[in-house]
Order: structure tokens, then C-alpha cells, then sequence
């Protein structure tokens, strides 16, 4: 019996990493985007396909959690991380979707900057949630991280309003400005998620550890 309960918490974590592992790839592939953005519009495809996948195990993760009456934390926790890495995706996504349909050309540097900083977010992310399987065990990790994560968090925050500032101080087109003033704002959603994502996980860290 303890077998068959241990092999579904198994099934639970191994989702919730291969959800962590897209979208540490969807970020990877918006830094990449970064330096190739003549082809975003073509590179959108495969960012799309990267949500699909991440959507795909959202649904996994749900339908277990619906199938399963032991779980290894909290099912409202449970379902509250699998949607919020879920989000973090879409965010990714409605961020080049912008940066398409605007039309907005070369990346500023603010911007590339605070891409950095996400995907740096992003890989701490991943990080946090391969050590979830043992919480005892990695308590000082996870605790570690999801404390980098808030600081890369505020981090991005003040490239965003520096960013926003230099637009309105340099841009000559306001329409320009308040195309990219939107896609910071994604992008800075993106990030927020990522601090929600650590708060989650912290906390049950502390139900749990």
C-alpha cells in the first residue's frame, strides 16, 4: 500500500518537472529570440508549440490530481503550481505575441536585460521544483532559491521602471513608447508569477519539511 501511495506522489513530481523543464525552454527560447528578432514572427510558431506542451501536462497534472485521494501536499497547493507555471508560460507568449503585432523591431536593451533576468527566474524555478520530491532534506535549498527568486523578482521590477523611463525620455514616437511601456508590463507579469510560484512552493516547504 505504501508502494502504490509512494508511486503516485512519483507520477505527481515527475510532472510538475517536465511542466518546470518547458518553461525554463520557453524562456531560453525568448532570450534566443532576443538576438534573432528579424525572425520572431517565424519563431512565434515554435514558442506557441512550447505552450502546448506546457498546457498538456497542466492538464495531466489536474487529471491526476482529480483521479488521486492521497497526495503528496495539499491539493489546492497542488493545483495553485501547476496553473501558476502554466501562467508564467502564457505570459512568455503574450509577450512576443505583443512584440509581434506592435511591430516593435530591434529589442531595447532594458528589455533584454530584464529577458536575462527572467530566464535566470526561470531556471530557479526549475531548480525549486526538482527539489520538491524532498522537501526534508532540501528545505535549506528551496529556501535558497525561492529567495533569489524575489530578488531577481525586484530586480526586474527596477529594469522595468528604468526602462519605461528611457522610452519617455528618448523616444521620439509615443506610439513606439506605449507599445513597448505594454510589452514590459508582460514581460514584468512574467516575473511576478515566477515570486508567486516561490511563494508557493515555500509554503509548503513549511507545511511539509
Amino acid at each position: 500500500m505504501f508502494k502504490m501511495f509512494r508511486s503516485e506522489d512519483d507520477k505527481f513530481f515527475r510532472l510538475f518537472e517536465e511542466s518546470a523543464d518547458i518553461l525554463h525552454e520557453g524562456a531560453l527560447l525568448l532570450k534566443d529570440m532576443m538576438s534573432r528578432h528579424e525572425a520572431m514572427e517565424e519563431r512565434l510558431d515554435e514558442l506557441v508549440a512550447v505552450e502546448q506542451k506546457g498546457d498538456k501536462v497542466t492538464e495531466q497534472i489536474i487529471d491526476k490530481l482529480n483521479q488521486t485521494f492521497i497526495t503528496p501536499f495539499d491539493r489546492e497547493d497542488i493545483y495553485s503550481l501547476a496553473r501558476e507555471l502554466d501562467e508564467i508560460l502564457d505570459s512568455i507568449c503574450s509577450t512576443v505575441e505583443k512584440m509581434v503585432i506592435y511591430e516593435t523591431g530591434i529589442p531595447i536593451q532594458k528589455f533584454r536585460e530584464m529577458v536575462d533576468i527572467f530566464v535566470d527566474a526561470t531556471d530557479k524555478v526549475k531548480q525549486s521544483v526538482y527539489y520538491l520530491k524532498n522537501t526534508k532534506n532540501n528545505t535549506v535549498q528551496i529556501m535558497d532559491l525561492c529567495y533569489e527568486i524575489k530578488k531577481l523578482e525586484t530586480a526586474g521590477d527596477k529594469i522595468y521602471r528604468l526602462g519605461v523611463a528611457d522610452l519617455f525620455k528618448k523616444a521620439d514616437d509615443a506610439i513606439l513608447v506605449i507599445k513597448w511601456k505594454e510589452v514590459f508590463e508582460q514581460l514584468e507579469t512574467a516575473l511576478d508569477r515566477c515570486e508567486k510560484v516561490a511563494k508557493l512552493i515555500r509554503g509548503v516547504v513549511v507545511k511539509y519539511a
